[in-house]
C-alpha cells in the first residue's frame, strides 16, 4: 500500500511538472483523457468507474480552460475560482472512487501544491 501511494504520488508529481510547462498547448479533451489514463493506472480504476471519471475530468479540465482565458496569464485573478473547482472535483470523484482511492487522490493534490511552493 505504501509503495503504491508513493508510486502515486511520483507519478502526479512528475506529470503536473511536465503540464505546467510553458508552451503546453492540450486541448480540454486532451487534459481530460491523460488525466483519467493516469487515474486509470495509479488509482487502479475500474471499469465501471473510467466513464464517469472521464467526463468528470472533462467537465473540470473545460471550466479550467476557461478560467485561465480569463486570466490571460495572470493567475492570480483565478486563483480562488480554481481552488473552488478542485474542491467541486473531488465532491464529483467522492461520487465514484472508494475512500482508498479519494484518499491517495487528495494526497497526491496535497503534495503538488506543496511542490509548487518550491518552484
Amino acid at each position: 500500500m505504501r509503495k503504491l501511494l508513493f508510486v502515486v504520488v511520483c507519478s502526479f508529481a512528475i506529470s503536473g511538472f511536465a503540464l505546467a510547462q510553458p508552451g503546453n498547448n492540450r486541448t480540454p479533451e486532451e487534459s481530460a483523457k491523460l488525466m483519467t489514463d493516469r487515474m486509470k493506472t495509479e488509482l487502479n480504476l475500474t471499469p465501471e468507474q473510467i466513464a464517469p471519471v472521464d467526463s468528470i475530468n472533462l467537465v473540470f479540465a473545460k471550466a479550467q480552460a476557461k478560467l485561465r482565458e480569463k486570466a490571460n496569464g495572470d493567475f492570480s485573478l483565478i486563483r480562488e475560482d480554481m481552488q473552488k473547482l478542485g474542491a467541486l472535483r473531488i465532491e464529483a470523484y467522492e461520487k465514484v472512487l472508494t475512500d482508498e482511492q479519494i484518499q491517495a487522490y487528495k494526497k497526491w493534490v496535497e503534495e503538488r501544491r506543496r511542490n509548487r511552493g518550491n518552484q
